[in-house]
């Protein structure tokens, strides 16, 4: 079982070799951080603010035209990545969706499902419809008020799945705000 609490809040996306770097941008936006998992362009960090605060911090005092920072992701929780246990945790998530609020499901990665005894690694669309069919809210894939952003990764050599629900704004991309689009 996962403890929520010894988990990083953070997804953070860089350039290869440029991970320090972009440690060092945390610390000066966030004050202290904990680098929980570093590989090659990706972070997994803790940091003491809660996580749509901290992405709040350091959307407010970045520059991304001068950044080593591409992409900041919030963590809401982390689960295996089998498509029912994701399912399961975005129905405990649910409420951050308002009843009249529309959502989108955006998955980075692959998801599985073991069907008597077998490991099987499913299509995205087939993940996507599998989580999206318990969500009683409206689909606008284009302008939704909340996202469902699922990715997987590796954590302390373990396959997990993060789950995020947020408004798109609060998931930080470097590379739109230079183009005016976030």
């Amino acid at each position: 079982m996962l403890e929520q609490q010894k988990l990083p809040n953070l997804i953070v996306s860089t350039y290869a070799l440029r991970e320090e770097a972009a440690i060092q941008e945390l610390i000066e936006y966030l004050g202290s951080v904990y680098v929980m998992w570093k590989q090659r362009s990706l972070l997994l960090v803790k940091t003491k603010l809660d996580p749509y605060e901290a992405v709040r911090k350091i959307k407010e005092n970045i520059d991304p035209n001068f950044t080593n920072i591409l992409r900041v992701i919030p963590i809401d929780a982390l689960t295996p990545p089998y498509v029912d246990k994701v399912a399961e945790k975005v129905l405990e998530l649910i409420d951050k969706i308002k009843p009249d609020e529309t959502f989108r499901i955006t998955l980075d990665g692959r998801l599985y499902r073991v069907t008597e005894g077998v490991l099987k690694r499913l299509h995205s669309r087939e993940a996507i419809d599998e989580i999206a069919k318990n969500v009683n809210r409206k689909v606008n894939l284009e302008h939704p008020d909340k996202v469902i952003y699922i990715k997987t990764l590796k954590f302390r050599g373990e396959d997990y799945a993060s789950i995020t629900i947020c408004r798109p704004d609060e998931i930080i991309s470097t590379q739109k705000m230079v183009k005016g689009k976030a």
